[in-house]
């Protein structure tokens, strides 16, 4: 199945599953503006056991992680996280080959993280 075809399945199923969520949840009288998603990725630190020497610490606090993106709702958020990921390998693997799941950004686009936007 194409990577376009996936992700279009996993869109549909964010958003049916977010219209589910939100029927069934209570809603206040007072407008409230959501703060939306960021796409976070996590800090790297220089480390000659990992691939290129840098170790993309994903067990890190998210008060020190970057903040690629905001979206406005988690499931573009998540659609912008997976294109990330399949772009950073394309682009890698044209570059290096069969090394492309060492490079740099392919694992920062792997550990990125879709969380509430403060």
């Amino acid at each position: 199945m194409s990577r376009s075809v996936l992700r279009a399945l996993f869109v549909v199923a964010l958003t049916a599953a977010a219209g589910c969520a939100a029927r069934s949840a209570p809603q206040p009288h007072a407008i409230v503006a959501e703060p939306g998603y960021a796409l976070m990725h996590p800090p790297d630190v220089p480390d000659t056991h990992y691939p290129g020497g840098v170790h993309v610490v994903s067990e890190a606090p998210m008060d020190s992680w970057h903040r690629d993106a905001v979206f406005a709702t988690r499931e573009q958020c998540e659609l912008s996280r997976i294109t990330r990921i399949d772009d950073s390998i394309d682009d890698a693997r044209a570059e290096v080959g069969d090394q492309a799941k060492f490079q740099l950004p392919v694992r920062r686009a792997v550990n990125a993280r879709c969380v509430l936007a403060r």
